[in-house]
């Protein structure tokens, strides 16, 4: 049996901080239940520049969407929260990454919510948290990588901060991890241990700050704390160097292998930094990748490739085995960990819009299909995918 089996879980998220938390939620066996609305979708849906095609949902989607049911409802009419809340009457855990004030504004606040579920679990990730002057405002992986200190750490001495990006977007993918471990622990103190409905805060700003936080303590204490690029203490030499191939190699030299590499470069150990960095570089220019890495490791240097998606990808069942996965003959992200006598797996694709309304309702929800196709008619929920008229 898998870690959350029997575990029904409402995912309200969007994007990658709510949908990838109900995501890993649903790899570990929970039923998740994607719920969008027939005016608005899930951005990843048509993320720009990833896939044109309507029916070939962009990677971002089916790497944040697997393993879950979709279904379709209008929370902004009466009707529509009335049929939410029926549903989360028979959950345990609803996830939402709304804006903050965007949930109680739809009539769905906690106090809502747990008085049509006395052992719900409300999982809020949010860029600021739920409370603070900044609460409301609108943020994005880079502009929480800048206010959360990342940034500040982030590049090369004497050049400006750098921020990871989209295709990165370290604060959500963290977030992520951190609120999926989060709610199982809130799920063992309400259904384990009796305990009353939670309502999780999960500020990613603040977390991106707390994976830091060791460089402010520093810098409180007066430490001389920057952008370094890649060198880093207590390395005597820490960078990466291109080889005749083009390819990149990462070194670290610690000062214990100041002779070593003296020796094998042909250069006095007493040389300074400058004159050991040049000369590392001109010798590893001088060979191919693979030659570099093999020379540098025979004298006990940290040495590694510094492989592209390519090279990670020829790798698979050497150097990674479940980050990656296959799904219906295309690669999909797979898992951050997994469980040797519980193997986490995708079950099923990310789901078309609604493709799952009619069954869930049903089953969960306790509508007949009289009620359903009333609901459907009215514009409260929709049924099936976009393009497949009722």
């Amino acid at each position: 049996m898998s870690a959350l089996a029997g575990y029904r879980v409402l995912d309200l998220g969007i994007i990658t901080a709510g949908a990838a938390t109900s995501a890993i939620l649903a790899d570990l066996g929970a039923e998740v239940i994607k719920i969008e609305s027939p005016t608005y979708r899930d951005p990843f849906r048509q993320w720009t520049g990833e896939g044109p095609d309507p029916d070939d949902l962009p990677p971002l989607f089916r790497a944040t969407n697997r393993n879950k049911q979709a279904i379709s409802i209008d929370l902004k009419q009466a009707r529509g929260r009335e049929v939410m809340l029926r549903l989360v009457s028979a959950s345990h855990v609803v996830v939402e990454n709304f804006r903050r004030g965007v949930l109680p504004k739809l009539g769905l606040s906690f106090d809502t919510l747990r008085a049509a579920n006395d052992r719900i679990v409300l999982a809020s990730v949010s860029s600021q948290g739920e409370t603070g002057p900044d609460a409301r405002h609108v943020s994005y992986g880079s502009t929480l990588e800048a206010i959360g200190g990342l940034a500040w750490r982030t590049g090369y001495a004497d050049e400006g901060p750098v921020i990871s990006g989209r295709d990165v977007n370290y604060p959500d993918q963290v977030a992520a991890i951190f609120a999926a471990g989060m709610i199982a622990t809130a799920l063992r103190s309400v259904h384990h241990q009796g305990g009353p409905a939670v309502h999780l805060d999960l500020s990613q700003r603040d977390l991106t700050s707390f994976l830091v936080g060791d460089a402010f303590i520093s810098a409180s204490m007066g430490g001389n704390v920057g952008r370094n690029g890649n060198a880093q203490e207590p390395y005597l030499l820490q960078d990466c160097f291109m080889a005749a191939d083009d390819a990149w190699i990462a070194v670290s030299v610690a000062e214990t292998d100041r002779a070593a590499l003296s020796a094998l470069l042909d250069i006095d150990p007493q040389s300074s930094l400058h004159r050991l960095h040049a000369a590392l570089s001109s010798h590893i220019a001088g060979m191919r990748g693979g030659e570099a890495v093999a020379a540098l490791g025979r004298i006990g240097l940290a040495v590694a490739p510094v492989l592209d998606g390519a090279g990670i990808l020829h790798r698979e069942g050497a150097f990674w085995s479940h980050a990656l996965q296959r799904q219906d003959g295309r690669l999909v992200k797979g898992f951050p960990f997994q469980i040797d006598d519980m193997p986490l797996a995708i079950e099923r694709p990310a789901p078309s819009i609604g493709v799952d309304t009619r069954a869930v309702l049903a089953e969960v929800g306790g509508y007949d299909e009289r009620e359903i196709t009333a609901l459907a008619e009215a514009g409260i929920i929709e049924v099936g995918p976009a393009s497949t008229p009722l």
